[in-house]
C-alpha cells in the first residue's frame, strides 16, 4: 500500500504521529481544556463580538515562527493571512466571499493588519490555504469550532448563517442584470473566436488534397449539428441556409457547402486511434487556454468516469456494442472512459478513451483473460494523456463505481496516487454494512476496515489472479444520501474516536465532491448531433467532438463568473447551456 500524506496539525504539535496530536486535541476539547487560539478569544468573547474583532485580537506570532516563505518572500504578511483564513472559517464564507469584504471594507483589512489598498485576491487566499498553512490545516479547524462553541455559549452571532435571499446566489458581487448579460456576450465572442484557431486545427480528416470543402467546412457542419440537435443532412442544411439565402434554381451543387454526406464519409476515413487523439489534443488546448483561470490544487486531482451512450441499433457484427448497466433506460451501450480535472471552481474534462473491442485488453499482460477491455489499462493510459499533454501532476484520484477492481487499485498504487472509489455492492461490502460501528442511539457511525483485500487479474500477473490490498470506509446516511456508502481508499482514515470519525468523513467528502461529473455528461450530450449511424467511428466522433464543445461552454461560463470576482465552486452555471448554443449559432453565422 502507499503511505498516505502525513495529516497535518498546528505548529504546537510536538508527538511524532500528527495523530495522536489531534485524538489529545480533541480529547482536550472535550475535557474543557482549550487550545492557545480560543484561549485569546476568550477575552474578547460576548453577545456583541463579531468574527473580525475576534480574528483582530489573535497574537500569531507563536505560528508565524513557522511560516514556510522566508522573510524575503514576495507574498502577503503572514499574519493577516491567517487572520483572514480564520475569518472564513468563522464566517463559514469563501476565499472569494472573504476577498470582496476586505476589498469593500478598508476597515476590516485594516484590523487583520493589510494595507487597505494592497488585500489578497481569491487565488492568493486560495493557494495559501493549500500550501502556506497547510501544515496548520488541524489547528486552523480545531481553533475555529471551539472559538464557534464559545461564540453560542455567549450570544455571539459568530459563525450563525445568514438568512439567505432570492438571488443571492445569482448575483453576491451586486452586478446588475444588464452587467451580466454584457460579460456574457462578450465572453461568449471571445471563446467562439477561438473555436476556429483553438479546436479545429486540432481536427484533420484523411482526404484528398484536391477535395472541395476544406477541414475547417466540415467542422462548421458539426458544430451546427451540435448546436441544432440535428443529423448530418439537417446541419448541411442549416449550414446552407447561412451560406446561400437566396440559391439560384439552376446553381451548382456545391454553391450550398458540403453535404451531410461528405462530412460522414471523412468521418468515417478516421480509425478509432485518430479521432482519440485528435478530440484529446484539441481539450489539452483548451485546457491550457483555460489554465489561468481555473482554480485547482498542485498536484492535481483528477476524475475518472465511465459514460455510456445508448445504443437502440442491431447488434450484429457490432463488437464494440456492450451490455448497458442495469440501471440505465436502454439494454446496450458504447461506453467512452473520460477524464476530468477538478477544480475549486469547476470540473473540467481533459481526455477520453474509447471502450470495447479490446482497448487497453494488452493480451499477453492479461494472459488467459478473456475480457473486451481492462479498466487498469483505461486508467494508465488517462493519467498518462492527462499528465503528458496538459503538463499536469496528478496526485489524487477519483473513479467511479466501475473502476472497482484490483487492475485499479494496482495501477494507482504504483503511480503513488492518492484514490477515493465507490465500492460495488457485492456481498463482501453488503457484510461490511451490516457490520458497521453504531452509536448509543443504534445509528450507524463512520466505519473503517483496514487491509481489505479482494482478488483479481492485474497486468504482468501471468494471468493469474492477484490480491490487491485496500481500506473501506463507510459513510452512514446524511443529508447528501439517503444510503450508506462505501468506498475503497489508500488514505490514512481512521474511525479511532469522534474526531477522527468526522476527519475521515471530511476528507472523502472532499473527494466525492467532484460528483456531479455524473451530471455534467448530460450537458456534453446536449452538445451532440443526432445520429443514426452504426458506425462507431461517427458516433464516437460526435461524442468527442461535443465534448470539446462542452469544454468551450465552461470555459466561457467560467470566464464570466471570474469577471464578477465568483470563483467558488457552483454547480449551476451562470451561463446556461441552451442560451450558449444560441450565441454559438449566431457566431458560427459570422464565420460561415
Amino acid at each position: 500500500m502507499v503511505t498516505d500524506e502525513p495529516d497535518r496539525v498546528g505548529a504546537a504539535s510536538g508527538s511524532a504521529d500528527p495523530r495522536v496530536d489531534e485524538r489529545l486535541a480533541e480529547i482536550d476539547l472535550l475535557s474543557g481544556g482549550q487550545g492557545l487560539l480560543t484561549q485569546q478569544a476568550e477575552e474578547v468573547l460576548d453577545e456583541t463580538t463579531t468574527a473580525v474583532e475576534v480574528v483582530g485580537h489573535l497574537d500569531l506570532s507563536t505560528y508565524a515562527r513557522e511560516d514556510p516563505y522566508p522573510a524575503w518572500h514576495d507574498s502577503k504578511p503572514f499574519e493577516p493571512m491567517l487572520r483572514a483564513i480564520l475569518l472564513g472559517e468563522l464566517d463559514d464564507a469563501s476565499d472569494a466571499a472573504v476577498h470582496r469584504t476586505l476589498e469593500a471594507e478598508p476597515e476590516t483589512a485594516a484590523a487583520l493588519g493589510f494595507d487597505p489598498a494592497d488585500v489578497p485576491d481569491q487565488s492568493t487566499l486560495s493557494r495559501a490555504r493549500r500550501t502556506r498553512f497547510a501544515e496548520l490545516e488541524q489547528t486552523i479547524e480545531l481553533g475555529s469550532r471551539q472559538i464557534r462553541m464559545l461564540a453560542a455559549r455567549c450570544g455571539s452571532p459568530i459563525g450563525a448563517p445568514e438568512p439567505d435571499t432570492d438571488g443571492a446566489s445569482e448575483a453576491p458581487t451586486g452586478a446588475s442584470k444588464r452587467t451580466v448579460n454584457r460579460l456574457i456576450r462578450g465572453k461568449t465572442r471571445e471563446v467562439l473566436d477561438e473555436l476556429t484557431t483553438v479546436v479545429f486545427p486540432a481536427i484533420e480528416f484523411d482526404r484528398s488534397e484536391d477535395v472541395i470543402y476544406g477541414d475547417e467546412e466540415l467542422l462548421l457542419v458539426e458544430t451546427l449539428m451540435g448546436v441544432t440537435g440535428t443529423a448530418a443532412n439537417g446541419g448541411a442544411e442549416t449550414y446552407g441556409d447561412y451560406v446561400n439565402p437566396e440559391p439560384a434554381a439552376d446553381g451548382p451543387f456545391f454553391a450550398d457547402g458540403p453535404s451531410g454526406e461528405t462530412l460522414l464519409e471523412a468521418i468515417k476515413n478516421l480509425d478509432i486511434e485518430e479521432i482519440t487523439e485528435m478530440v484529446n489534443r484539441g481539450a489539452a488546448r483548451v485546457l491550457t487556454r483555460a489554465k489561468p483561470t481555473i482554480e485547482f490544487e498542485h498536484p492535481a486531482m483528477l476524475a475518472i468516469d465511465m459514460t455510456y451512450i445508448a445504443y437502440y441499433g442491431q447488434r450484429d457484427e457490432l463488437v464494440r456494442v456492450q451490455g448497458a448497466p442495469e440501471d440505465k433506460s436502454y439494454e446496450w451501450c458504447h461506453k467512452v472512459a473520460t477524464a476530468s480535472i477538478v477544480g475549486d471552481n469547476v470540473l473540467f474534462t481533459a481526455a477520453m478513451l474509447p471502450i470495447g473491442h479490446f482497448d487497453d485488453h494488452d493480451p499477453e499482460a492479461y494472459a488467459g483473460e478473456d475480457k473486451s477491455y481492462r479498466v487498469g489499462g483505461v486508467v494508465r493510459r488517462l493519467v498518462d494523456i492527462v499528465e503528458e499533454r496538459a503538463n499536469l501532476r496528478i496526485r489524487r484520484v477519483f473513479a467511479d463505481r466501475e473502476f472497482h477492481a484490483a487492475d485499479v487499485v494496482a495501477a494507482l498504487e504504483e503511480r503513488g496516487l492518492f484514490y477515493v472509489i465507490p465500492a460495488k455492492r457485492d456481498d463482501r461490502v453488503k457484510r461490511f454494512i451490516a457490520r458497521m460501528d453504531e452509536d448509543v442511539d443504534g445509528e450507524k457511525r463512520v466505519t473503517v476496515k483496514d487491509e481489505h483485500g479482494f482478488y483479481g487479474p492485474i497486468k504482468d500477473s501471468g494471468g493469474v489472479r492477484k490480491r490487491a490490498e485496500t481500506t473501506l470506509v463507510g459513510l452512514p446516511p446524511d443529508e447528501d444520501r439517503d444510503q450508506t456508502q462505501v468506498f475503497l481508499t489508500n488514505l490514512a482514515v481512521t474511525d479511532e474516536i469522534r474526531l477522527d470519525r468526522r476527519s475521515t468523513r471530511r476528507r472523502i467528502k472532499r473527494y466525492t465532491r467532484r460528483g456531479g461529473i455524473e451530471n455534467a455528461y448530460g450537458g456534453i450530450k446536449q452538445f451532440a448531433p443526432w445520429t443514426t449511424s452504426r458506425e462507431y467511428a461517427v458516433r464516437f466522433f460526435h461524442f468527442g467532438f461535443a465534448m470539446l464543445l462542452y469544454d468551450m461552454w465552461l470555459l466561457v461560463d467560467l470566464l464570466v463568473q471570474r469577471s464578477l470576482g465568483v470563483v467558488e465552486f457552483r454547480t449551476k452555471p451562470r451561463v446556461i447551456a441552451p442560451r450558449f448554443r444560441g450565441f454559438l449559432r449566431r457566431r458560427l453565422v459570422t464565420l460561415i
